[in-house]
């Protein structure tokens, strides 16, 4: 796990503020590596690759960047290739010659034997470049899920600078720094920027499963080399439930189990939830004789607090656990510097009790075993599953209009408005709701409502290839593709390497997900709950309170918040609508937001979202 940087020009040689540029980016992503920094300048001076690193593997010997045996191909690499110990083994066997042991080496003579295919021999979580001088070209690739980040940006001299965070671009010389309208919009639709966009027109990012070549002649061609996908049903007969059960556990034990190599101590996050609780049970079960540490959030909000039935499983586990307490005086205390931290406007509250306990695990532990993708990839959300026995009665004829009258006289305050409102939708509405990101555009000044719905416009085309599904597994696909990368993933990402903390998912693991993804969906889903399959995976010791139990956000008592602690903060903030945002949005719709927040409706999540847009545009466009 490390931070990477660098600039690449083919034709010409690197300016002196080009150089300088290095030098703060090197700075500014010093929290990612603080083991070591090197850098190297390649090409005769056209092309300079910077490293920071935090060593969990080959302490000693795997400093980057690192080259092949004449030094025509080097690579720098932010993350881990799990299996980097089977490709070496296969290198080795074909006289191929290794200077270190760290995972990374295995990048150079791979692509030394199949250039940019050599992505569909990985498995790990990772953003690298490798430089082949023999071409003159740069390949830059993002792992097949998006754990790991990688931005970047047309230099003035033609090349091309990246960099692991947004914030380390910001300095370089010609950056376009005006805002990017149709951005804006998709943040304010989905709380998250998509890949390739970032609020900035000067910056973009690879998307997950993404690589892009730069050639010597300053083109760039992109490969999209993998994406999370759920294959329609295709007649073969599947396996049976007691199988897929018998093959999840095998094959999540087998990523488990790649994802605990390391040279330094390796804990796991617990919630007490279905996720947390098999990643952790299955670490006991591979490593029965070794202390291991376990991390747990608390509030005090007992309705939001999992911390009880963390510590039930972590005494079973015989772990050594930690609970992290989290209160809004500790969320003022890092509110300003963990919005600014994330450069993107990025609408999850929950980033702040997420770097609590990364902080916390980070005195124990340099990596950290996480839940993220349980949902994703077995069904865990609410929408997915709690009217999923209802679908065959949706799709009947009729169904949507009578549900339709009944919902237009039904008192707000009566059970069973949730299921009218899925028995009025189609699979399309379920997937994109189409009034309500409309409803955004006119959030915008008129002169730029038209760039605000070609960003909508992008949301909608992405949703139709979803559509080629029946729901849920149009929206199961969907969350996969676009809330996995860029919400949660970017969140765990950034808090985790605020603290110099490496954090690892084994259920983002490539074959896991295959057949999980290729399962009936009737599988997942089971008397309204998702996830039907993990929960028989769970070991049998496992009791029902904890078996069952719902799913449950990792969230703090924001709306209470914002009428208290942080209303101060809150209200300063948007009456102070920055230039750059001034000319593009309207000023009311955040004003009116906040009066109905401050009357008793529950607005925070609308309100968050213009909060850190107002403050992430305000320092991005000042840098």
């Amino acid at each position: 796990m490390c931070g990477v940087y660098g600039i690449f020009s083919p034709s010409e040689r690197l300016s002196a503020t080009e150089r300088a540029w290095a030098a703060e980016a090197q700075a500014r992503l010093q929290h990612r590596g603080p083991d070591g920094q090197q850098t190297i300048e390649l090409m005769e001076g056209r092309c300079l690759l910077g490293h920071l690193r935090l060593a969990i593997i080959d302490l000693a010997g795997g400093a980057q960047p690192i080259g092949n045996e004449d030094g025509t191909i080097w690579v720098i690499c932010n993350g881990e290739i799990y299996n980097y110990i089977e490709l070496r083994e296969k290198l080795v066997a074909r006289n191929h010659r290794f200077s270190c042991q760290s995972d990374t080496e295995v990048l150079v003579h791979l692509y030394e034997e199949k250039g940019p295919s050599l992505l569909d021999e990985l498995e790990g979580m990772y953003a690298f470049a490798i430089v082949d001088l023999r071409k003159g070209q740069l390949l830059l690739a993002r792992d097949r899920f998006g754990e790991k980040p990688l931005y970047w940006s047309r230099s003035t001299g033609g090349g091309i600078a990246f960099a692991s965070e947004m914030k380390a671009l910001l300095p370089l010389p010609g950056l376009d720094r005006s805002l990017d309208v149709a951005a804006v919009a998709q943040f304010l639709a989905l709380g998250y920027i998509p890949a390739p966009r970032t609020q900035l027109n000067g910056v973009r990012k690879l998307e997950a499963g993404e690589a892009i070549v730069f050639s010597q002649d300053n083109k760039i061609s992109t490969i999209h080399y993998w994406h999370p996908e759920f294959p329609a049903p295709n007649g073969h007969r599947p396996p049976s439930q007691e199988e897929a059960v018998s093959e999840v556990r095998r094959r999540f034990r087998q990523a488990v189990r790649l994802r605990l190599r390391s040279d330094v101590p390796v804990g796991a996050f617990l919630s007490g939830g279905i996720d947390s609780t098999l990643v952790a049970s299955t670490v006991r079960d591979l490593m029965p004789g070794t202390a291991f540490s376990t991390f747990c959030a608390s509030f005090d909000d007992e309705q939001l607090n999992e911390a009880p039935y963390a510590r039930q499983v972590a005494q079973h586990l015989g772990s050594e656990h930690h609970e992290v307490h989290f209160s809004s005086a500790d969320m003022l205390e890092v509110f300003d510097a963990l919005i600014e931290h994330y450069d993107e406007p990025f609408g999850d509250v929950s980033m702040f009790p997420t770097f609590a306990v990364c902080r916390a695990a980070r005195q124990h532990c340099k990596v950290m075993l996480s839940g993220d993708g349980g949902d994703e990839c077995f069904g865990g959300y609410r929408e997915f599953f709690n009217y999923s026995r209802w679908q065959p009665v949706r799709r009947f004829p009729g169904v949507h209009w009578a549900a339709g009258s009944m919902l237009a006289n039904w008192n707000s305050r009566w059970k069973g408005r949730g299921l009218l409102a899925f028995l009025t939708k189609t699979d399309w509405q379920l997937l994109y709701p189409e009034a309500e990101r409309q409803s955004i555009k006119q959030l915008f000044q008129p002169g730029h409502q038209g760039t605000a719905s070609q960003g909508l416009q992008e949301l909608r085309d992405g949703a139709v290839r979803h559509a080629r599904l029946s729901f849920p597994l149009s929206a199961m696909e969907g969350t996969a593709n676009g809330y996995l990368p860029e919400q949660i993933l970017v969140k765990v990402d950034r808090a985790s390497m605020r603290s110099a903390l490496e954090c690892r998912t084994p259920f983002l693991d490539r074959d896991l997900f295959a057949f999980a993804a290729a399962l009936p969906v009737g599988y997942h889903f089971a008397a309204g709950q998702g996830k039907a399959l993990l929960r028989r995976c769970l070991p049998d010791w496992v009791p029902p309170q904890i078996r069952l139990r719902p799913k449950q956000g990792f969230t703090p008592p924001l709306a209470t918040w914002m009428r208290t602690s942080l209303r101060a903060h809150l209200e300063s903030t948007i009456a102070n609508l920055p230039p750059s945002l001034r000319a593009v949005l309207n000023t009311g719709p955040a004003l009116e937001l906040n009066r109905r927040h401050q009357a008793g409706e529950d607005c925070s999540t609308d309100l968050f979202r213009y909060l850190v847009l107002y403050k992430t545009a305000n320092t991005a466009t000042a840098c």
